[in-house]
């Protein structure tokens, strides 16, 4: 992300984070076309590119309430604060239930917390289906 980084790219860049973890060349365009018809007007992958990276600060709420209906996320998911990294991991752990000591002893980036946060959800979202389905 550039270096005029808001609260609001860095909500949206989590959420492309968090769908395509090791990137996708033509995410921008995916995303920009389904905000297109839902807003029922053109928004280009650039537009959606300079939303992520701090450049565009206000956004119509038609297209931000678009951009999160693509990611399944409501419009409050946007106000507010990210939650830190180190936060996110440890939220994600306590629901989770899992114990991993041995994590919090090494260093982490940022994006390796975000990153494991986002694997321990889906190991515990894969448990309790499991469970679901063996009751």
């Amino acid at each position: 992300m550039g270096r005029s980084a808001t609260p609001l790219a860095t909500r949206v860049e989590e959420l492309f984070t968090d769908r395509w973890p090791r990137g996708n060349k033509v995410a921008n365009a995916l995303v920009a076309d389904y905000v297109s018809r839902a807003v029922g007007r053109p928004i280009d992958r650039q537009y959606i590119y300079r939303i992520r990276t701090g450049r565009v600060r206000k956004v119509d709420v038609p297209v931000l309430e678009a951009i999160g209906r693509y990611f399944d996320k409501n419009l409050d998911y946007f106000s507010g604060e990210p939650t830190p990294p180190a936060d996110e991991l440890d939220r994600a752990l306590a629901e989770s239930g899992m114990q991993i000591a041995v994590l919090r002893g090494k260093k982490l980036t940022e994006a390796d917390r975000l990153q494991l946060a986002r694997l321990v959800r889906e190991a515990n979202d894969l448990l309790k289906r499991d469970e679901a389905q063996d009751s």
